[in-house]
């Protein structure tokens, strides 16, 4: 059992030279018979107990059997306690998410690099049996994986029975939660009807689950290292190539999907992969969270934060410079030939004939039933349709526009109306400026 845990832990390079490892001390079997290996191969540890407050007597119980245990070991031990009823009343958690996420709330607290917790190759193959029930990719069939940011799991290819073992032959003792006895979970009906079944067909079970486990992982290392190369070869300003994309075939597709939705924290399940797949090959508009859009529109796919449509307005009286929906415009009006160029470099600029503007200027942004006929185009279209050609979903809420007493005369990003374009006879301009 010790060699089998110092093997795993060099294996995948767990523990460096000189860390102190946080040790996470339940009570139960497991994480007693992880603290006992770690303490036998010389690493320097210490360990947390966190007292979830839910079973009154005997979460008390627990946490003195700890005290008592790290107390006899010479091993610094922190507890701590945590409300897990109030969270899963506050935000609507399961007691089961609730627990998860304060007992690793109180690991990071304590500030060690690398933590332990004592997950074994009977939890690893439960959880994979759990995920294929749901329904889930390769990744899912792995199980639990041994390393994952800063949690290790030097037992993660122990058997239960293994560790039943261990501690009967070394005599200690540890506690059992009463609740892991009940089949009132998904976790304990796997562990106690659907395990001892499968062991029936195959006494060694657990140990064919670890080799599957082994190759699934290798081939889904592989398809991910690929997927990272494909939306590096995709990546173009603004987002990804989406015919690139399409084109990897949906095994890389969909992994590359997966890490794009991570990378934004955005929940996802299979539908919703099927969704975004389909979309980067056919196009169209998917809102993933709030105001998080995915976007797939002239050959470009990315995910952006869309704002909400502004109505604002302001008058222009001349030339100067003015704010509107946090953007800075400029206008200046000067004769045709004393124009120099001399603009703000930083911006770009629309030029019109001032002698065809009509009543008064404001610079604005969309509203419904706008349209335009821009100069050189022989047609009149609606701003809505021309936005969709030609301005990102993300920047249609705060595109200006400028618009005199007859409608819009020009748009940035777009061009100038035809009625107000500079010809041979114009005389004095008006330049409209704006940046990004």
């Amino acid at each position: 059992m010790i060699g089998k845990v110092r093997n795993t832990i060099e294996q995948y390079g767990m523990i460096q030279e000189g860390e102190t490892v946080l040790c996470g001390l339940s009570g139960g079997a497991d994480s007693v018979t992880l603290l006992l290996c770690l303490k036998e191969l010389g690493y320097s540890i210490r360990a947390c107990h966190v007292n979830h407050l839910l079973r009154g007597a005997e979460s008390d119980r627990d946490e003195q059997f700890c005290c008592e245990l790290c107390e006899r070991l010479g091993v610094r031990l922190d507890v701590i306690r945590v409300d897990v009823r109030a969270l899963c009343e506050a935000e609507g958690l399961s007691v089961e998410e609730a627990a998860r996420r304060l007992r690793y709330q109180a690991f990071e607290s304590l500030g060690c690099t690398k933590t332990a917790t004592a997950h074994t190759l009977s939890d690893s193959m439960e959880t994979a049996l759990f995920n294929l029930a749901r329904g889930t990719g390769a990744k899912g069939l792995c199980g639990i994986p041994p390393v994952r940011d800063g949690y290790i799991r030097p037992l993660i290819a122990c058997s239960r029975e293994e560790i039943e073992q261990f501690l009967s032959e070394r005599g200690q003792g540890y506690v059992t939660d009463s609740t892991n006895l009940e089949d009132d979970c998904s976790r304990n009906i796997i562990r106690h009807r659907v395990i001892p079944v499968l062991k029936e067909i195959d006494p060694a079970a657990e140990r064919a689950f670890a080799r599957l486990s082994r190759s699934l992982a290798e081939d889904n290392a592989y398809l991910e290292g690929e997927a990272r190369r494909l939306l590096e070869d995709a990546s173009r300003e603004g987002g990804y190539d989406s015919r690139r994309l399409a084109s990897a075939g949906r095994p890389l597709l969909s992994r590359a999907v997966i890490m794009l939705l991570r990378r934004e924290g955005l929940r996802y399940d299979e539908g919703r992969i099927g969704e975004l797949c389909r979309m980067i090959g056919e196009g169209g508009k998917l809102c993933l969270s709030g105001s998080t859009f995915a976007l797939c529109s002239g050959g470009v796919f990315r995910i952006a934060v869309l704002s909400e449509p502004q109505d604002e307005e302001v008058s222009v009286p001349g030339t100067g410079s003015y704010e509107l929906c946090g953007r800075a415009a400029e206008i200046i009006i000067t004769e045709k030939e004393q124009f120099d160029n001399k603009v703000n470099k930083l911006l770009t600029y629309l030029s019109l004939d001032y002698g065809k503007i009509r009543g008064e200027l404001v610079i604005r942004t969309r509203r419904a039933g706008d349209s335009i006929r821009p100069a050189g185009r022989g047609c009149t279209k609606s701003l809505k349709k021309l936005f969709y050609e030609n301005i990102p979903a993300e920047k249609r809420a705060d595109t200006l526009l400028l618009c005199d007493a007859e409608g819009v005369i020009a748009v940035e990003g777009i061009g100038v109306s035809e009625r107000a374009a500079v010809s041979e006879d114009t005389e004095k301009l008006l330049l409209f400026g704006t940046g990004r």
